[in-house]
C-alpha cells in the first residue's frame, strides 16, 4: 500500500510538471509570436509611410505639372477667345458719321485746314459750297458747308485735329451695323452667280428656240439682280471704308463764348447781370452803329422836316396876317355905322 502511495505520488508530481511546462511553452511561443506579428507590424508600418512618402513624392511632380497643364490651357483658351472676339469685331460692317459746327475769325485759313487735313489722311472732298463776301469786301460774314470722306481707320486723327480748323461749337457721331444686309447681299449675289452659271449651262444644251428665248429671259432677269446687288455692296464698301463728315464752318467776328450751366443763386444773379450788361452794350452798340451809319439819311430826313416846318409856319402866318387884316377892314365900317344910330335916335 505504500509503495503503490508513493508511486501515485510520484505519477501526480510528473503530471503535475508536465502540465506546468506545457503552460510555459504555450506563454512562450505565444509572446514570441506577439512579438513577431508586433515586429512585422511595425515592419509593415514602415514600408506602408514609405511607400506613401515616396507616392507622394512621385504625385508631387505630377501635380506641377497637371497645374502647368492646366494653366497654359487655360491662358490658350482666353488667347482664342480673345483672337476669336477681335476676328468678329474684324468681320462687323458699320458705317461711321461725323458732322461738326465750326466758327472761324480766319475763314480763309480753316478752308485751307480743311482741304490740307482730308488729303494728309488719304481722304477727298465729295462736296463743298462756299457763300458770301467776307466782312473786309462787303461786310458780310462768309458760311461754307464740306462733305468729307475719310479713311475709316484715320477717323481718330481726325478727330484729335478738327480743334485747330476753328472753335468747334457742336459734334454729333452716328453709327450704324450693316452687318446683316451685308452678309445677306452678298449670300444673294452668290446664289444668282451660281444661277447664272447653271443658265448658261442650260443654254449650250438648249436646242429649241423656244427653250432659248424662256432661258435668255430668265438670264437678263439674273443679270439686272446681279447688277443691283453688286452695286449695293459697292456702296456698303464705299461707305464703311471711308466715314462721311460734314462740317459747317461760319466766320465770325467774336467767339462765342461756352459758359457753363449755373448751380448756385449767386451764379445764377452773375450770369443773369452779365447778360443783362452783355444786352445793354449790344443795344448801345447798335443804336450808336444806326446812328453814325444812318448819319446821311437821318440829316436828309432832317432837312426836309424843317423845310416842311418852316413852309408850314410861313403858310400859318400868312393866314393870320389875312385874317387880321379882314378884322381890320371890319372894324372902320362898324364905327361908321354907329353915328347914324345915334342920329337917328336921338333920345336914346
Amino acid at each position: 500500500m505504500k509503495n503503490r502511495k508513493k508511486f501515485l505520488r510520484m505519477v501526480a508530481v510528473l503530471l503535475c510538471t508536465v502540465i506546468i511546462g506545457a503552460f510555459a511553452a504555450c506563454s512562450s511561443s505565444g509572446s514570441s509570436a506577439a512579438v513577431g506579428n508586433k515586429s512585422t507590424a511595425l515592419h509593415s508600418t514602415n514600408a506602408a509611410s514609405t511607400a506613401a512618402a515616396a507616392g507622394m513624392a512621385d504625385a508631387a511632380p505630377e501635380k506641377t505639372a497637371d497645374a502647368t497643364t492646366t494653366k497654359e490651357s487655360g491662358t490658350a483658351q482666353s488667347t482664342a477667345t480673345t483672337s476669336a472676339a477681335a476676328a468678329a469685331l474684324s468681320n462687323q460692317k458699320i458705317i461711321q458719321n461725323l458732322s461738326y459746327q465750326i466758327e472761324t475769325l480766319k475763314f480763309d485759313d480753316s478752308i485751307q485746314k480743311i482741304q490740307s487735313l482730308s488729303t494728309e489722311l488719304g481722304g477727298y472732298v465729295q462736296d463743298s459750297s462756299v457763300s458770301g463776301k467776307g466782312v473786309q469786301e462787303q461786310g458780310s460774314l462768309r458760311s461754307a458747308s464740306y462733305v468729307l470722306r475719310i479713311p475709316q481707320g484715320k477717323l481718330d486723327q481726325f478727330k484729335n485735329s478738327a480743334g485747330n480748323i476753328g472753335n468747334v461749337l457742336n459734334f454729333t457721331s452716328s453709327s450704324e451695323n450693316v452687318s446683316e444686309k451685308y452678309f445677306d447681299t452678298e449670300a444673294r449675289l452668290k446664289s444668282l452667280r451660281t444661277q447664272q452659271e447653271r443658265l448658261f449651262a442650260l443654254l449650250k444644251k438648249s436646242g429649241s428656240l423656244t427653250d432659248v428665248i424662256a432661258l435668255e429671259k430668265a438670264l437678263a432677269d439674273v443679270n439686272y439682280q446681279i447688277e443691283q446687288f453688286t452695286g449695293t455692296l459697292r456702296q456698303y464698301d464705299s461707305l464703311i471704308g471711308f466715314s462721311t463728315v460734314s462740317i459747317q464752318l461760319n466766320e465770325v467776328v467774336k467767339p462765342t463764348e461756352v459758359e457753363n450751366i449755373p448751380v448756385t443763386l449767386g451764379d445764377k444773379i452773375a450770369r443773369q447781370f452779365k447778360d443783362s450788361m452783355r444786352s445793354l452794350g449790344n443795344f448801345g452798340e447798335g443804336l450808336l452803329v444806326l446812328i453814325i451809319g444812318g448819319a446821311p439819311i437821318i440829316l436828309l430826313l432832317a432837312v426836309i422836316a424843317a423845310a416842311v416846318i418852316f413852309i408850314i409856319r410861313k403858310r400859318k402866318k400868312r393866314a393870320n396876317k389875312k385874317s387880321e387884316d379882314f378884322m381890320a377892314l371890319l372894324t372902320p365900317s362898324e364905327t361908321e355905322h354907329e353915328p347914324e344910330k345915334d342920329e337917328e335916335h336921338p333920345g336914346k
